[in-house]
């Protein structure tokens, strides 16, 4: 906290690890309003358009989210005090995608849709460390294509 003496921040934080768990709260939030932000006004774009701006939301916002993830692994304390007092539960965020992505509201698994492209894309995001941009470039077309092929299969058993 560049800027804010030691005595602002304990003024407002009785510990570290409450100072720690207010700033997770505030960047999840933060990433939940640049990712709607981002969506604003795109609902009628193709759904692979809209693949797309998410996979660009999280080629950027990922990496702080995976050290978070880490962290809050890693201290039990601070995944207890997290838990108790975030305003945002991470369930509310994923629901949250289901506006950006109409077409899968009517299926039984939307939510499971939803997490399985939050899966592929941190995957992805992991795979380009070692892989070269072609390759995760091929990777998320053969993503969408069997995300398009699951749709309109679902579409048909309808």
């Amino acid at each position: 906290m560049a800027g804010v003496s030691r005595g602002a921040i304990t003024h407002h934080y009785s510990s570290k690890i409450e100072l720690t768990s207010s700033a997770i709260q505030h960047f999840v939030q933060w990433r939940y309003d640049r990712v709607h932000t981002a969506f604003e006004g795109k609902g009628g774009l193709p759904l692979q358009e809209r693949l797309d701006i998410l996979w660009k939301e999280f080629q950027e916002i990922f990496p702080v989210t995976f050290e978070l993830i880490v962290a809050l692994r890693s201290d039990k304390d601070l995944l207890a005090l997290y838990k108790r007092n975030s305003k945002t539960r991470i369930e509310e965020i994923t629901t949250g995608y289901d506006g950006f992505f109409p077409e899968l509201s009517g299926m039984n698994v939307s939510g499971v849709m939803i997490a399985v492209m939050a899966a592929f894309y941190r995957g992805a995001y992991i795979e380009a460390v070692s892989r070269d941009a072609e390759y995760i470039e091929q990777m998320k077309v053969v993503f969408q294509d069997m995300l398009m092929t699951y749709l309109d299969s679902d579409k048909k058993a309808a």
